[in-house]
């Protein structure tokens, strides 16, 4: 049915923390990336908001992986960033997940990214690790 727009409204009059899970679930369900890529960025409670980064994990990299990177970029939160990084993974984007880890300064991240592009099947993947292993 769809239904995007009774769909954000009757999110932003909930309280319910559950309740707000089911619409994000039902969001994600219609194809709203939109939404979703709006609640990922702004949402102020951290699990809703980990749901709605994982949600736009499985929605495809054409629709979100920019605004997964984007999220990345400005979290400061490491469950939003983990979730970001396994996303990413998830879509099988080693080209985000490269870009992501030539940026990271925290080790424990770029370890985080490193692990999942080491299992990953892509020759972007495996460059990037090669370049690793050859200390450039």
């Amino acid at each position: 049915m769809g239904a995007h727009e009774e769909l954000w409204t009757l999110y932003q009059k909930e309280s319910s923390v559950d309740v707000k899970k089911q619409i994000i679930r039902a969001m994600f369900t219609g194809g709203n990336a939109q939404r979703l890529i709006e609640l990922a960025k702004t949402e102020q409670n951290p699990e809703l908001r980990l749901l709605a980064v994982r949600n736009l994990g499985v929605m495809g990299a054409h629709q979100t992986s920019d605004a997964l990177v984007e999220i990345y970029g400005t979290s400061k939160e490491p469950e939003i960033r983990k979730a970001v990084i396994n996303s990413l993974f998830i879509q099988n984007n080693a080209e985000a997940l490269v870009a992501l880890a030539r940026k990271e300064s925290d080790p424990a991240m770029k370890k985080e990214i490193v692990g999942k592009l080491s299992v990953m099947h892509s020759k972007v993947a495996t460059d990037y690790l090669i370049e690793i292993l050859n200390g450039k």
